[in-house]
C-alpha cells in the first residue's frame, strides 16, 4: 500500500516501512502470531518498522511473556531502525518494563518525542506521542523541537489524538487501538458501537483526516473478546509517497444523470 505522506522529501519516496499493533501477547498462540509477523516483515526487507502500542493486555501476562517478546522482536532487522510507543494496556501493565525489553532488543522508545531519520541528506521526522486515553499524551512536548517545514511520521496508538495533533501539521498518522472494529460486515463495516470520536470509519485502513492522512492498523491479537470475524490480524506494508490525493469536494464529485421525460402531445 501506498502511505501519503505530506511534504516528503524526494529521498523518501518509495522507501518501504511496516507497521504492527495492538499484540496482546497473552497466551502462547500469540507469541507463535508475534514470531510469523516478525518472518513476514523481514522478507519485506523494509527501511522502518513501527510498533504501535498494546504489547500486553495486563501486568499478569507482561511478566509471564514479556522476555520471550523482547526475544522476538530482536530478531526485527529493517535498514533503518524500529520506533515503538505506548498503548493504555502498557501503563495498565506496567510500561517501564516494557520500554525497557524494547530498548534491550535495538528499538527505539518514543515516548512524546521525536527522532530525525536522515536518508541521502534528507530528514524525515518519526513523532511518537504517549497513550491518550490513560492520560499521558502530549503532543506539544511531542513536536517540540520540530520545525513547521519539517516532514513527519507520527505514531499514536489511539487514532483519536488526531483531534488534539491537527495544529501541529502532522506529514501522516499511524495508529492502532481498535483492532479494526473486531467485527467487520460487508457494506457496514463494525457493528460495535464506537469507541472513537472520529467515528467507526477510522476503525481501520487509510483514511484522510482534513488534511493529512491517518492508517489504523487492524492488529495482532485480541482482548476480552477472543474472535474476529472478517477482520483478520494485520501486518501493514507501505510505500512512503509525496503524491498526495486530492480531496474529493461537493463541487467535484460526479452528479446522478436525471431522467428525460417524454414530453406528451
Amino acid at each position: 500500500m501506498t502511505l501519503p505522506v505530506r511534504l516528503l522529501p524526494a529521498a523518501f519516496e518509495g522507501v518501504a516501512a511496516c507497521q504492527i499493533s495492538d499484540f496482546h501477547v497473552d497466551r502462547d498462540e500469540d507469541l507463535v502470531r508475534l514470531g510469523r509477523a516478525v518472518e513476514l516483515i523481514n522478507r519485506q526487507q523494509p527501511a522502518l518498522v513501527f510498533l504501535t502500542g498494546d504489547y500486553f493486555s495486563g501486568r499478569e501476562t507482561m511478566r509471564r511473556y514479556l522476555a520471550p517478546f523482547g526475544r522476538e522482536l530482536r530478531q526485527l532487522d529493517p535498514a533503518v531502525g524500529v520506533f515503538a510507543i505506548a498503548g493504555n494496556h502498557d501503563h495498565w501493565a506496567s510500561f517501564d518494563d516494557i520500554a525497557r525489553t524494547l530498548t534491550a532488543a535495538g528499538i527505539e522508545v518514543l515516548s512524546n518525542e521525536s527522532r530525525r531519520v536522515i536518508l541521502n541528506g534528507e530528514a524525515l521526522t518519526i513523532v511518537g506521542i504517549d497513550d491518550l486515553w490513560t492520560r499521558r499524551a502530549d503532543p506539544a512536548r511531542a513536536f517540540r523541537h520540530v520545525k513547521p517545514e519539517d516532514c513527519t511520521l507520527v505514531l499514536a496508538h489511539n487514532p483519536d489524538t488526531a483531534l488534539y495533533t491537527r495544529h501541529l501539521n502532522p506529514g501522516v498518522m499511524l495508529s492502532g487501538h481498535t483492532h479494526g472494529g473486531v467485527v467487520r460486515l460487508p457494506y457496514y463495516g463494525s457493528p460495535l458501537k464506537s469507541i472513537l470520536k472520529l467515528g467507526k470509519q477510522f476503525y481501520a485502513g487509510l483514511n484522510r483526516y482534513r488534511d493529512f492522512y491517518i492508517y489504523t492498523n487492524r492488529g495482532l491479537g485480541t482482548f476480552w473478546l477472543r474472535v474476529r470475524i472478517n477482520c483478520r490480524p494485520e501486518v501493514s506494508h507501505f510505500r512512503l509517497t509525496g503524491a498526495f490525493p486530492r480531496p474529493q469536494h461537493e463541487s467535484d464529485r460526479p452528479r446522478p444523470r436525471r431522467s428525460r421525460r417524454k414530453s406528451r402531445r
